[in-house]
């Protein structure tokens, strides 16, 4: 005993068996039979299972289990979790058989062990009896969410036919001996079912959906099955179709528990009919192909930019550096896209302008250089390097500035502005002669003071002045005053500048009233050089 403790403890740890021999291992001890209680577990007649290195077997269970799992939007890692909480991947086989259960897949004693010894992992690590590797498993179950021809070819075992329905039925048509008569009865049913106006799923839907306990309902509620005698005895074809042709139909969507799966039936009549929906009248719009050249395509996109910026008295750069916490002065496109949004510049800025700003900025580590933007951009509020030229002036913004953004005006011919301006000065003559008041009428049809009224209204105001216009007048006068960016709206407040403008002392006390109070003040003694002003041009009234 001595020396078996010594040799014992003398043996290094690497040296030592990873594994014990399992008590079922015994000699003279049998192993008893498997007792979990495993969904539809059943005794297989057919004798034993094939060789388990046989791949088309493996196939086509772990097929049976995507059948089940895919519908279901099922991850068959999370039933594991439990049986594994270091996380290395391997599970007993009973846990395997559980974790099968718990999922919902019905299969016999016989096919988990099958699944069981091709997924065993009989390396160094692997230690008994947790030798079955269930990541490899979920792995090639996942594989279904990712094929969408796998996906394509389980749309005929939908259990309804409306669109955005995803819940599939694992039950699949059976096979028989005269495909042609089976196919060839099938068409008939769909050509009865089209010509007579009848849907085969409302028929059986008091046996299937009802909401109250009934005796005929022998199936799972929304089963989609029937018994056989309740399809037959609903079945709307009876003196059309042989007896023979409804059993053939009976063989072809039986189950193993002897009922008719009535959705298939519906399913694939309904794939033979096509598109159920009735044609009706319509009237598409299509619009016509607009010719006409806008002022905004000229305009770069930087200066539409400025515009808005200046108008909406925006700053840039902060929005930019929320996404920027280094300060280096990038940002990828997704962030242009964010910070355009939030500024609510989108709405004037497409598509390919949004290119066209990214492809001038972008740099070959496919960053966007925002500060570059941005500088470009403030230049519509100061000159940069200023201090370098004392004596330089800048301008403030004004109306100028942003007038690019606001006016989306028509590029016309010489021709036509020319003959625009002959219709303009005939207005301009009527008015002067009948001493008509203009602006009151074009106010009473803009009650929202946009300085706008539509194409049609500024006909009514000519006709109200008894001044008719015809088509190619109000094409030309359009062409000029639509400046909105499209052929119906009509700025009458550049219009009534143009016909009637306001004279000189009327112009002088109105711009008098809105600008702000000046008071009175000397004349300076210094010009703006430092230089002593002349007497007479400072005093012009005193004698020099």
């Amino acid at each position: 005993v001595e020396s078996a403790r010594v040799s014992r403890s003398s043996s290094p740890p690497h040296r030592r068996p990873i594994s014990t021999p399992s008590f079922w291992a015994q000699p003279g001890v049998a192993k008893p039979p498997l007792e979990l209680p495993i969904a539809g577990l059943r005794a297989s007649a057919a004798g034993p299972m094939e060789d388990p290195s046989n791949d088309e077997v493996i196939a086509e269970l772990v097929h049976r289990i995507q059948l089940h799992v895919m519908p279901r939007r099922i991850r068959c890692r999370e039933f594991f979790n439990d049986f594994d909480p270091l996380r290395c991947g391997r599970c007993t086989m009973p846990q395997l058989a559980k974790a099968l259960n718990t999922i919902g897949v019905g299969m016999t004693e016989q096919e988990v062990d099958t699944l069981a010894e091709h997924y065993t992992d009989h390396g160094p690590r692997a230690t008994k009896p947790q030798v079955v590797n269930y990541y490899r498993f979920c792995a090639d179950v996942d594989n279904i969410f990712s094929s969408e021809e796998e996906q394509d070819n389980m749309k005929s075992m939908m259990m309804t036919s409306s669109p955005g329905s995803t819940v599939m039925s694992t039950f699949r048509p059976n096979s028989v001996e005269d495909e042609d008569r089976f196919y060839h009865v099938l068409h008939r049913v769909a050509t009865l079912c089209k010509a007579r106006g009848v849907l085969l799923k409302p028929l059986y839907t008091d046996l299937d959906r009802a909401a109250i306990p009934m005796p005929s309902r022998q199936n799972p509620r929304r089963g989609g099955k029937v018994t056989r005698q309740q399809f037959i005895r609903t079945w709307p074809f009876k003196k059309e179709m042989s007896p023979d042709d409804l059993e053939l139909l009976c063989d072809r969507y039986s189950t193993k528990g002897g009922d008719i799966h009535f959705m298939a039936l519906h399913n694939e009549v309904s794939e033979v009919l096509g598109d159920p929906e009735q044609p009706f009248p319509t009237s598409p719009l299509h619009l016509r192909a607009d010719g006409t050249r806008w002022s905004h395509q000229d305009l770069p996109v930087v200066k539409k930019i400025m515009s808005k910026v200046v108008e909406k008295r925006v700053r840039l750069k902060e929005h930019f550096q929320d996404f920027d916490p280094l300060r280096k002065g990038f940002c990828t496109p997704g962030q242009v896209k964010t910070v355009i949004t939030i500024m609510g510049l989108g709405k004037d800025i497409d598509k390919y302008d949004f290119e066209t700003i990214l492809s001038m900025y972008m740099q070959d580590d496919g960053l966007f250089d925002y500060r570059s933007f941005c500088d470009d951009v403030d230049k519509a509020f100061t000159v940069p390097n200023l201090e370098r030229d004392p004596l330089a002036r800048i301008d403030m913004p004004d109306a100028t500035t942003t007038a690019p953004a606001r006016r989306n005006t028509m590029r016309l011919s010489d021709a036509k502005t020319a003959k625009a301006r002959k219709i303009e000065e005939k207005i301009r003559t009527f008015v002067r002669k009948r001493r008509t008041e203009m602006k009151p009428m074009f106010q009473d049809f803009d009650r929202a003071e946009r300085g706008y009224v539509t194409r049609s209204q500024f006909v009514r105001i000519m006709s109200m002045m008894q001044f008719d216009l015809d088509e190619k007048a109000i094409d030309l006068l359009a062409g000029i005053y639509c400046d909105f960016g499209n052929h119906n709206d009509f700025n009458y407040k550049t219009f009534l500048r143009s016909i009637d403008p306001p004279a000189g002392d009327v112009e002088v006390a109105m711009m008098q009233m809105t600008s702000p109070f000046v008071p009175w003040s000397p004349k300076p003694y210094f010009n703006s050089r430092g230089r002593v002003i002349p007497r007479s041009a400072s005093a012009p009234m005193l004698p020099c």
